[in-house]
């Protein structure tokens, strides 16, 4: 019998098929190839040799030529394929509480990664129900015909077996480092032992999701798949040098610049690590750091560079940076918006939802991404997250800003960047001129980050251009009359506030004054910000010349990555990072000789119940205001010296309960501990004594439902500023419903006109019917009179007058 795996038809209604075997073929090579760079190539090809073999049964096919026919009967997704590689793993390999852990590991690590590609799976829930034994024991999988028609068109089992035990060897280095690893000062992190564990599962899973994704996506298409094109970091680098080396040298910023890059480039010969980048706001660390990742990624046969920041207004200059001086669009992937909406409904999990074929897999030598999407990849539970962690191996990860990386999620990443570095060969570099003190954390990092460029007073001295000022408590209506204050004595002003709405407040109350003035937020899509990021820097050149005053309102979006420069600033206390980070947006050319006032001001009725995060910061930070005013010769009287910044950060995980870093997801149980031993089923608390002999007993699933970086689940949506309109008109066309390739292309045109909007903010403009679905809800977009030209999106049209959070 010939085993088909999949079907589709072409724009004339002539159908095609795939093999099974063709499909699981090559889906292992893709595997293969993957994972090759971590020297795990032989385990990621059996995964993706065997994860479809449920296909290979009668039913299946009944299945798949019902869904052939004109009217079908059965339910989309409604026979198990996945199930029978798991149970070919566990029976033929697995030995329960055997004296062979690695082959008992390797073989619960392989039966996941083959079992989850269609979603995944808790190995126990919270009903204690083991994963594993609820596939071994399915009556209705159609498990021993399956494994005839393998053992017939595939391979016999002996060479399966030999096949599994170069897997099995390939993963012992794994496991002699989880034998050594530690946790602050305890002898052994047994909790650790279990996380690495899952994430080695969840590692082979993205390859094996990869290959088949991609394979699937070429037969669909009729297309080859996907090839990066062909490049040389030494040329990459070579370009990058030539313009570095166009930059002026007249001033002391110039040539404090240079020397911060020089010394990267030298750094670029250590071995793989962990690294810090600590150096001042406007020394050049995007450049700087690019030359190290390049020569570094030289040196050592690195895959890929991934650049990664936390805002996309950093992203939007950082982008533009990297592209010049990569001289070469095509070598460049930005990956920032979800706009296509992946369904996570129990329906979706045993089949594969079209629209992740539109999803990128980051097999691009150089990356732009955000935070969020970096940590989607290594905990989020879609598949098209879990699908790029792959790409994250032989990389050099260059996390810019990274005191941003939420604190109640410090031990997933510092749990992350250690098994990024010591098992996927990465090396990881943290940028901020503000560290976080990660070797505190609960679960710090293993191994003490090394500085790419060691403090210098001599180095860092031109770089000092302001200083802070306590500018006293005020209502919001009281800061608008602060404000026309300042700007009597500076020619512009930048004011940062904490939310969107305090922003609109502000913006609209000095428009009234005639000043030239400007908003900016995260309400308003990339190609807008763009527009008035443009406009603002001309009107501070005239202002510069003598024109009229500025005054910019903004979110903390303008806060780091934006090339921009103030006379004068006002910050609502934040965090300490957000505060150096606004301060950085003022005298940062070293426009006055003078240190330019940076004014620090406490809003009084400020509310920040739906954001978490920066009311814990504000908090620390207040603490540290305190201390200050008591004792200034004790942070050098300096509120941005090292002392001080290193207290603002101790007082920051003081403040936070105990498993506040683990991701809390309930009153006791967190994401780590789900990705961990679970020895608690999820929030019910019912203790597991039934001692399966099974070792992996993580929630995958679970946990990957309530993964979430910042407080509140985001969607992108679609929106009509600009050339917006005319691509979401493009939605609707009849054609492109089916043309998966004229769905990308617009897909990627349509991202610099997105916003990410949070739950909340979404149903409140799904209520007044300001959203419009397109391809059966993949792809949000928002009705005109809901954008405003000043300000972005409002949740009432725009004729109503009425402005709200």
């Amino acid at each position: 019998m010939r085993y088909l795996a999949h079907f589709c038809r072409d724009p004339d209604g002539a159908l095609h098929v795939q093999t099974v075997e063709e499909h699981c073929r090559n889906t292992a090579k893709f595997a293969a190839e993957d994972l090759a760079g971590v020297g795990l190539e032989k385990a990621g090809y059996l995964a993706g040799l065997l994860h479809d073999m449920g296909k290979m049964t009668g039913k299946f096919r009944e299945y798949l030529e019902d869904g052939m026919s004109e009217t079908p009967s059965m339910r989309r997704g409604s026979v198990i394929h996945t199930y029978q590689a798991v149970r070919f793993f566990l029976t033929h390999f697995h030995i329960p509480n055997g004296r062979n852990d690695s082959r008992r590991f390797t073989s619960e690590i392989l039966a996941y990664a083959a079992g989850a590609h269609h979603g995944l799976f808790d190995c126990r829930d919270e009903d204690a129900i083991n994963g594993f034994q609820k596939r071994m024991n399915a009556e209705y999988c159609q498990y021993d015909e399956a494994q005839r028609a393998f053992y017939q068109q595939f391979e016999p089992f002996e060479k399966v077996a030999g096949r599994f035990d170069s897997a099995d060897e390939q993963l012992h280095p794994f496991y002699d480092w989880i034998k050594g690893i530690r946790c602050g000062d305890r002898h052994k992190d047994k909790e650790g032992v279990y996380f690495y564990c899952g994430m080695m599962a969840r590692l082979l899973l993205s390859a094996v999701i990869d290959g088949d994704r991609r394979d699937t996506a070429s037969f669909e298409s009729g297309e080859p798949p996907f090839r990066t094109k062909e490049f040389s970091w030494q040329t990459l680098l070579e370009r990058t040098e030539r313009k570095i080396a166009l930059f002026p040298q007249e001033t002391a910023i110039d040539k404090a610049r240079a020397e911060i890059s020089r010394r990267c480039r030298e750094a670029a010969e250590r071995p793989c690590g962990v690294y810090r980048l600590s150096v001042p706001t406007g020394s050049g660390k995007t450049l700087a750091s690019l030359r190290f990742a390049l020569a570094h990624a030289k040196k050592h046969g690195s895959r890929r560079i991934i650049f990664i920041a936390p805002l996309l207004g950093i992203i939007d200059q950082n982008a533009k940076d990297l592209r010049d001086a990569i001289g070469d669009d095509e070598l460049v992937l930005e990956h920032h918006s979800d706009l296509v909406q992946e369904k996570r409904g129990k329906e979706e999990r045993e089949k594969l939802d079209r629209r992740e074929l539109m999803t990128e897999n980051w097999d691009a030598p150089v990356i732009i991404t955000t935070l969020v999407q970096f940590l989607n990849t290594l905990y989020d539970g879609r598949t098209s997250c879990i699908r790029r962690f792959w790409a994250l191996c032989n990389s050099v990860i260059v996390i810019d800003e990274v005191q941003s990386v939420p604190v109640r999620m410090l031990s997933l990443f510092n749990m992350a960047v250690n098994l990024l570095v010591h098992v996927c060969r990465a090396t990881v570099v943290l940028c901020s001129a503000t560290q976080p003190c990660l070797e505190a954390a609960q679960r710090p990092i293993c191994e003490k980050a090394e500085d790419l460029v060691p403090y210098d007073p001599e180095l860092w001295a031109p770089f000092a251009r302001t200083h802070l000022i306590d500018g006293g408590k005020y209502t919001l209506k009281e800061l608008l009359p602060f404000a026309l204050h300042i700007l009597e004595k500076t020619d512009s002003l930048l004011i940062v506030c904490n939310k969107k709405a305090e922003a609109r407040e502000l913006y609209h109350g000095l428009l009234q004054s005639g000043l030239r003035c400007y908003h900016l937020s995260a309400s308003m899509c990339w190609a807008h910000r763009q527009d008035v990021l443009n406009d603002l820097r001309k009107s501070l050149n005239e202002c510069v010349g003598g024109g009229p005053k500025v005054v910019c309102v903004s979110t903390q979006v303008i806060e780091a990555g934006i090339d921009i420069s103030f006379a004068s600033v006002i910050r609502l206390t934040a965090g300490m990072d957000n505060i150096v980070q606004a301060a950085g947006r003022c005298n940062r050319n070293g426009e006055s000789k003078e240190l330019a006032p940076v004014y620090l001001v406490l809003c009084e009725d400020e509310d920040l119940r739906r954001l978490g995060d920066i009311a814990k910061a504000k908090a620390a930070t207040l603490q540290l205001l305190h201390d200050y005013k008591m004792d200034p010769e004790r942070f050098g009287c300096d509120l941005c010296s090292d002392a001080s910044i290193a207290l603002y950060y101790r007082n920051l995980y003081a403040n936070m309960k105990s498993k506040e870093q683990d991701l809390l997801c309930g009153e006791r149980i967190t994401v780590f501990d789900l990705l961990a031993e679970n020895r608690w089923c999820a929030q019910n608390g019912v203790n597991d004594q039934t001692g399966d002999g099974y070792f992996l007993h993580q929630a995958f699933r679970e946990a990957g439902e309530k993964f979430e970086v910042f407080d509140g689940d985001t969607v992108s949506v679609a929106i009509p500023y600009g050339k917006g309109a005319e691509l979401i008109a493009s939605l609707g066309a009849r054609d492109i419903a089916y043309d998966l390739k004229e769905q990308r292309e617009l897909l990627q045109k349509l991202k610099p006109y997105t916003v990410s909007l949070y739950r909340w903010e979404r149903e409140a403009l799904i209520r007044r019917g300001a959203l419009f679905e397109y391809w059966d809800g993949a792809v949000l977009a928002l009705a005109p009179e809901f954008y405003d030209d000043g300000t972005g999106i409002v949740t009432e049209p725009l004729n109503c007058g009425l402005w709200e959070e």
